[in-house]
């Protein structure tokens, strides 16, 4: 059992001083479907800086193998620069966002789900991917994904019909 403070005020300033960094909620600068079409534009040419550049820091990777806390952008550049290469061998040159239901859209905070549509070469679909994403909106009013989790199992062979 932990132990109380023997001076009450003394746990209040803790309390007071954990909520310092709190700000007010700036306003988006873009919707949620531009956000993800930003996103996939991203993914889409490759362009590792502008990926790690969309997420929050820390942000999570929440998998049904568990729970990873991304803390730097570093992370982020390994894991698309790995990605890039994994889907580029298996003929995946696109991806573009689809079919996006907000589950909940407060100020400063977009949660839902939507679906990854992978593409080909002539930009014909080649698989599907279901994600869930709360996406932030960061002091300058982008938004950022502070947790993904992939809904399903990447399958490149699966059928977009």
């Amino acid at each position: 059992m932990a132990k109380l403070p023997a001076d009450p005020a003394a746990g209040l300033a803790v309390l007071d001083r954990s909520v310092d960094c709190m700000q007010t909620v700036p306003t988006a600068a873009e919707s949620i479907e531009d956000f993800f079409a930003r996103y996939t534009g991203y993914l889409t040419a490759g362009d590792i800086e502008g990926l790690a550049a969309v997420y929050n820091y820390p942000s999570l990777a929440v998998t049904a193998m568990g729970c990873l806390a991304i803390t730097d952008p570093q992370q982020s550049r390994d894991f698309f620069t790995q990605g890039q290469d994994y889907y580029r061998s298996r003929g995946i040159q696109g991806v573009r966002a689809r079919d996006i239901v907000t589950d909940v859209e407060v100020p400063g905070i977009w949660v839902g789900r939507l679906v990854l549509e992978n593409l080909d070469g002539r930009g014909a679909p080649t698989g599907l991917e279901h994600n869930a994403y709360q996406v932030v909106t960061a002091e300058d009013g982008t938004r950022r994904i502070a947790v993904s989790t992939p809904l399903d199992t990447f399958n490149p062979d699966q059928s977009s019909a």
